[in-house]
């Protein structure tokens, strides 16, 4: 389904942060959000996932106007994932990761049941302990199983990540890229604020850049993640790697050759 952000504007007081975003968005796939600290990443997100009340604009999912979109089945097409969890209590992870069933109608399930969804995020050995004593990556894993517990790719289901991988080790980055390449391979959309160019690079399909509130460049990830682009969007130096764009300040160089490694 499609996404599309025409003029959205949101204010925080005097602080704007999104300003006349506009933007067509893939229904498919996997979209990375990428910008330096408060550039409206989460604040898009929370757009897109209707829990946001816009200034001026308006969003529209599949051609219709997300704010007329009932609450029910916004939520049973679109599971968001804050960067960190909003459950308070003492709830166990099993029951969080539950939680996602409460947008589904009678008879119907989303990407996974609720144990699938804890195995595919690597918590089993943690479904019967506390959210709360859980470490922040795993919770935020947790999160996302309550998502895949909530909506269905094959109906067109949309994920909203913010920095998905921002607490992951290696391991647990590899483990999120294959739920989210299986995710959009079953009809799926997934978009998701990134910090981590290598990481965008790897798992995107496509690429938004946002600064200051405003959409800077979108397109695919190849084409919009080029070093000149990131280097206006940060301020500091890109080159091109093995493994798509980094800042120059990151690459190893032979000493005896002077070559790139």
């Amino acid at each position: 389904m499609s996404l599309r952000l025409r003029d959205v504007t949101v204010r925080f007081g005097r602080v704007t942060a999104l300003d006349e975003a506009s933007v067509d968005l893939e229904p498919r796939g996997v979209t990375a959000v990428i910008g330096p600290n408060a550039a409206g990443k989460s604040t898009l997100l929370r757009v897109l996932a209707g829990i946001q009340r816009l200034h001026g604009g308006a969003v529209s999912i599949g051609g219709v106007d997300l704010a007329s979109i009932p609450v029910r089945e916004r939520a049973r097409r679109i599971g968001f994932l804050p960067q960190r969890g909003g459950v308070s209590g003492s709830f166990l992870t099993r029951e969080v990761v539950g939680f996602g069933g409460f947008a589904l109608a009678s008879g119907r399930q989303g990407f996974r049941t609720v144990e699938a969804a804890i195995d595919a995020v690597g918590l089993t050995g943690e479904a019967d302990r506390p959210l709360n004593q859980l470490s922040i990556g795993q919770q935020q894993r947790a999160g996302l199983a309550r998502a895949l517990v909530q909506v269905d790719p094959t109906e067109g289901g949309l994920l909203l990540l913010d920095e998905p991988f921002s607490a992951q080790d290696p391991l647990e980055i590899e483990r999120i890229a294959t739920i989210l390449d299986e995710f959009t391979a079953a009809g799926g959309g997934v978009v998701a604020a990134m910090h981590e160019i290598g990481v965008a690079w790897s798992v995107a399909d496509h690429a938004v850049l946002l600064a200051g509130g405003a959409v800077i460049e979108a397109g695919e990830t190849e084409a919009v993640l080029s070093p000149s682009a990131l280097e206006s969007l940060f301020g500091t130096r890109f080159v091109d790697s093995a493994h798509g764009p980094v800042p120059a300040s990151r690459r190893r160089i032979d000493a005896s050759s002077g070559v790139d490694e």
